[in-house]
């Protein structure tokens, strides 16, 4: 069983991964919100630790510098660990990448997949760009930021 990279994703234009994989984040996650929803019944309001700041704070913190630290968290750190230190492929340092950025964000449930979708494509993102010898962590957090924004949008509805 192979775990490459399939060429195509190496050679896609950086702004094409950025926004492909913010799309795959925000409707993916929208997806699952729904079958949730259908399924289970209606999303328990959750607390949101941000709300009692105002609309410019919370577009800050959640579209400019949490995808920023969370990329450097939640892909660089896990991905350059395994793969430095214990000298796993890359697949393996992907999967790192992904059970960290999860557990790091401290959802159960239904959130917690909302969150896994994120950390997939995020991982991916990060992989790639680093295999290609690109940008790994500014496209991550380009990605990571666009999505978010993408969510926050939401509020407007």
């Amino acid at each position: 069983m192979s775990h490459e990279i399939p060429i195509r994703l190496l050679n896609a234009p950086r702004w094409m991964l950025i926004l492909g994989g913010a799309g795959i984040m925000f409707f993916g996650q929208m997806l699952w919100v729904l079958f949730t929803v259908w399924a289970i019944g209606p999303v328990p309001s959750a607390a949101n630790s941000m709300a009692k700041y105002s609309l410019g704070i919370q577009l800050i913190g959640g579209v400019v510098v949490m995808p920023f630290i969370e990329t450097l968290a939640g892909q660089w750190l896990p991905i350059q660990m395994v793969r430095r230190l214990f000298r796993s492929p890359w697949w393996i340092a992907g999967l790192a990448s992904v059970i960290v950025f999860t557990v790091s964000h401290g959802y159960t449930g239904r959130f917690a997949v909302t969150i896994l979708l994120g950390a997939i494509v995020l991982s991916a993102i990060f992989v790639i760009e680093t295999k290609r010898n690109g940008r790994p962590i500014l496209c991550t957090y380009l990605t990571h930021a666009a999505a978010n924004s993408m969510v926050f949008s939401l509020q407007f509805l």
